[in-house]
């Protein structure tokens, strides 16, 4: 949304807002409380989705050669929160460009520093659509599918 109303004053400068962003407008106003209702469900879930997240992680195909240490979990949890919590802001304001901005590029240049395809935002997925109604992990879904197509390398 942040990003939606950056583009409107933009292209607006000194005229009228067009039609065609007043529908804009409209539809992410329509879909606020649907959004909002959503990331308060995944705030309090939060514990759970982590939980279920980092366990399932633990014990995938990825770790079963070498197990993560108390000190990979912990920064596992560390980075599922964060990617969380900035997944859910963007869904809330219905801006991928605001996501990727602020956490995705810089979160990207750490794990492509260290040599590493991140999955957490897989996991993530997985344990969310067990803790929210689907109409609510439908919103939060395409913020998901971008960070992780992003860490990930696909």
């Amino acid at each position: 949304m942040i990003t939606l109303l950056e583009n409107v004053l933009e292209r607006a400068d000194g005229n009228y807002v067009t039609a065609q962003d007043l529908r804009l407008l409209d539809k992410a106003l329509s879909s606020w409380q649907a959004r909002k209702e959503a990331y308060n469900n995944i705030q309090v879930h939060e514990a759970e989705i982590i939980n279920q997240a980092v366990e399932a992680m633990r014990t995938s195909d990825r770790f079963t050669a070498k197990p993560m240490d108390t000190l990979g979990v912990d920064r596992c949890r560390r980075d599922m929160i964060l990617g969380l919590r900035c997944c859910a802001l963007a869904m809330l304001l219905e801006d991928a460009e605001m996501l990727k901005d602020r956490v995705l590029y810089w979160q990207q240049n750490i794990f492509l520093a260290m040599q590493l395809n991140y999955h957490g935002y897989k996991f993530i997925w997985l344990a969310l659509q067990s803790q929210l109604p689907k109409e609510q992990a439908e919103l939060f879904s395409p913020y998901l599918k971008i960070a992780h197509e992003m860490m990930s390398g696909k």
